[in-house]
C-alpha cells in the first residue's frame, strides 16, 4: 500500500488553489464547446432544409422493379408518388421500343422523329405530373429497350418478329396486372400513307365488363389532349374515341393491351380500365411539328396526366 502523510496548511492552500483553477478551466471549456455546437447547428441546416429555413419534402425514391425476376432492367418499374393526393396506381405504356421503332415522320428540317422515342418522352412527362398528385406510376418500359424479355431470335433482318411482338405486348399486359393498376394508358402515334390525314384518336374496348370505365378514361384523355394541343397553337382534327378493333394498331382485331380473353391470342387480358391514345399523325406535317420537340412531347404528357387525373377523380365520385 502507499504511504500517507498529513498536509501542512500551505500545502492545503496550494492544492485548493490548483483545484479552483482546474474548475474554472473546465467551465470555460464547456462554454466554448456549447458555442461551437450552437454555431454548427445554425450553419449546417438539417437535411432537406429549404432556403427559408423550413424543411422541404424529401426526394421521392427512384424506380423500383415490380418483378425483377420476370422483367429485364428498366422494364415494368414502379415510381412512387412525389406529392400528396388520393392513392391510385396507373400504368403508362410507351409504345414500341428497342428494335421496334414504330412509325416515323420527317420534319420540315429533314429530321426524323421515331414513334418509340416520342412515346417514351410523353410517358415520362405524364409520369412526373401524375406522381406529383399522389399517384403511383408504373412504366412498362423506362428506357429505349423493350420491357419484356425476348428470345435471341426475336429480331430478324433488323426487325422484331411477329411472334416476338406478340410476346412483348403480352408482357406489358402482365406488367399492368402484376402492378394491380387502377388504369392502363398506352401511348402511341398514328401514321398514314396520305400526309393530309391527321388528328387525335383514342381507342378502348367497349364490350368487356370494364367497358364503361374504359370509355370514361378514353373520353377524358381525348378531351384533355385536344384541349392542351389547341392551347399550344395546334388544333388537331377530332377523330373521337373508337372501338379498339377499329384502329390500324389492331389490324382489324382486338388490341392485346385492351381486348378480352381470346384463347391462344390473349390468354391473360388486362384487368383494369384501359385506353390507347394516338394524339397525332407523325406523317402529317402539321401534327408532327406540334410534337417534334421536347416542348411538344411535354405538352402531350401534361395532357395525358390531366386526362388520367380527371378520370381518377371522377371514378372516386362514382
Amino acid at each position: 500500500m502507499g504511504r500517507h502523510h498529513a498536509l501542512t496548511a500551505d500545502e492545503r492552500a496550494a492544492r485548493k488553489g490548483r483545484r479552483r483553477v482546474l474548475e474554472v478551466l473546465i467551465v470555460l471549456l464547456l462554454a466554448a464547446a456549447s458555442l461551437v455546437l450552437g454555431f454548427s447547428s445554425q450553419e449546417a441546416p438539417t437535411r432537406g432544409a429549404g432556403p427559408g429555413g423550413g424543411a422541404t419534402a424529401a426526394a421521392a425514391p427512384g424506380p423500383v422493379a415490380v418483378d425483377p425476376a420476370a422483367f429485364p432492367a428498366g422494364g415494368c418499374v414502379r415510381l412512387a408518388p412525389s406529392g400528396p393526393g388520393p392513392a391510385a396506381t396507373v400504368v403508362l405504356d410507351a409504345g414500341h421500343g428497342g428494335p421496334d421503332p414504330g412509325s416515323e415522320g420527317t420534319t420540315a428540317d429533314g429530321d426524323v422523329r421515331r414513334e418509340k422515342d416520342l412515346t417514351l418522352a410523353v410517358a415520362r412527362s405524364a409520369a412526373e405530373r401524375l406522381r406529383a398528385r399522389g399517384t403511383t406510376v408504373v412504366l412498362t418500359r423506362s428506357t429505349d429497350e423493350l420491357g419484356t424479355p425476348l428470345a435471341d431470335d426475336a429480331v430478324q433482318d433488323g426487325a422484331l418478329t411477329t411472334d416476338a411482338s406478340q410476346l412483348d405486348l403480352l408482357g406489358r399486359v402482365r406488367c399492368a396486372n402484376v402492378a394491380r393498376a387502377d388504369a392502363l394508358v398506352s401511348v402511341h402515334f398514328n401514321s398514314f400513307a396520305d400526309a393530309e390525314v391527321g388528328g387525335t384518336e383514342t381507342l378502348y374496348e367497349p364490350e368487356r365488363p370494364i367497358g364503361p370505365r374504359s370509355r370514361a378514361l378514353a373520353q377524358s384523355l381525348q378531351t384533355a389532349i385536344r384541349t392542351r394541343l389547341a392551347a399550344a397553337g395546334h388544333t388537331p382534327l377530332d377523330r373521337g374515341i373508337a372501338d379498339d378493333s377499329s384502329g390500324a394498331e389492331s389490324g382489324g382485331g382486338h388490341l392485346v393491351l385492351l381486348g378480352p380473353r381470346i384463347p391462344g391470342y390473349i390468354d391473360e387480358p388486362s384487368a383494369m380500365p384501359g385506353a390507347l391514345v394516338e394524339p397525332l399523325f407523325l406523317t402529317n406535317p402539321g401534327d408532327l411539328a406540334a410534337v417534334a420537340d421536347p416542348a411538344g412531347t411535354d405538352a402531350v404528357g401534361e395532357a395525358v396526366a390531366t386526362g388520367v387525373g380527371e378520370y381518377l377523380d371522377g371514378a372516386q365520385r362514382r
